[in-house]
């Protein structure tokens, strides 16, 4: 572990061009960063994920439970001689692999995070990334009115492996959590902090797992951080509030030129509670017009009040209500146009 760069985001200067050295960071003052001292508390929850699983008996990775909450508090005593923050671990009882996240977990996370308020200046999640974009962006909509950083990470590669991802992932994201004013959920992977509802995980194979792909990152790392000063949302008016009450009944659909409209319309009709059904479009969000069944599911959805969210199949772009004709047609149908918006939020 004595490999690993001692960072210590402590300060982001306010002009937009402004680039402040990692050596130099923990000077100054600003409307989008702060000094930190270990008088700044951090808040890590830790519910599971590709960072804290070691080798089992069958050189399977799983999760240990204590490990990495052991791991953690040894890697910041290398520190101790630099204004870290304090950070508190909460590790969850029950580790898991994000492929089991769901809204149960996300209201525990929510929960945490609202109790948890007031005692801390900032907030990072620890996750695994398979799910990440799911669960950040469903946390950034329950977490209304938030006034503080909350920053989801994970890693590729497990903590204990010489060649990881996780401890520059992590430190990284304590510092900025202790350090910036950016009032949302968001994601930090490798050199970027991204808006969380705006991100989905591109690269199952590089430290670059993560991408926004309509919208520039928040802060990039370098031999400094670079603010997006332009992006910073403004803070809110009103005190933090959560949302716990989820409805799951929403399905996905991707459409192809082969498409049977006849089993999206049968799901329709049966479908017992179905609340809203996320269309992934083809392009800037074009669908068919002369297929007589599409056209009759969206006049269903419509007389059951389901909600129909249209996105793009496109790695990158937003869903454009103006480019073409059909897409007009789709927001008259009632179809709710995604924007910039990833299929993931």
């Amino acid at each position: 572990m004595s490999s690993a760069p001692p960072v210590e985001a402590r300060f982001v200067g306010k002009e937009a061009d402004s680039i402040v050295p990692e050596d130099k960071l923990g000077v100054g003052g600003g409307s989008y960063g702060r000094i930190t001292s270990n008088q700044t508390r951090i808040l890590v929850l830790y519910t599971g994920g590709t960072m804290g699983m070691k080798p089992d008996q069958n050189g399977l990775l799983a999760p240990v439970p204590g490990y990495l909450t052991g791991q953690i508090e040894t890697m910041l005593k290398l520190y101790q001689h630099d204004p870290l923050p304090t950070v508190v671990v909460k590790e969850y009882q029950n580790l898991i692999d994000s492929c089991d996240m769901g809204p149960p977990e996300w209201k525990a996370i929510a929960v945490d995070l609202k109790q948890q308020y007031h005692s801390f200046e900032g907030f990072v999640v620890i996750t695994g990334t398979d799910t990440m974009a799911y669960s950040s962006s469903a946390l950034s909509f329950m977490l209304e009115n938030l006034g503080k950083t909350v920053i989801f990470t994970g890693s590729q590669i497990p903590f204990c492996k010489t060649f990881s991802d996780a401890r520059r992932n992590l430190l990284f994201s304590i510092s900025l959590a202790a350090t910036m004013d950016i009032p949302e959920v968001c994601i930090f992977f490798d050199d970027k902090l991204m808006r969380a509802n705006r991100c989905r995980k591109a690269d199952s194979a590089s430290f670059h797992a993560f991408v926004s792909p309509n919208i520039p990152p928040l802060a990039t790392l370098g031999l400094g951080v670079q603010v997006n000063h332009s992006m910073i949302l403004d803070p809110p008016k009103g005190r933090l509030r959560i949302a716990t009450a989820m409805d799951s009944k929403v399905v996905v659909v991707k459409l192809t030129p082969t498409f049977d409209y006849d089993a999206l319309m049968a799901m329709v009709q049966n479908y017992k509670g179905l609340r809203a059904v996320c269309l992934e479009l083809f392009g800037s969000g074009t669908a068919p017009r002369n297929q007589k069944a599409f056209i009759e599911v969206l006049e269903l959805c419509k007389q059951k009040n389901v909600v129909v969210v249209a996105t793009s199949q496109c790695a990158t772009g937003p869903v454009l209500p103006t480019t073409y004709a059909v897409s007009k047609y789709l927001e008259n149908s009632g179809v709710v146009l995604a924007g910039d918006m990833t299929t993931e939020a």
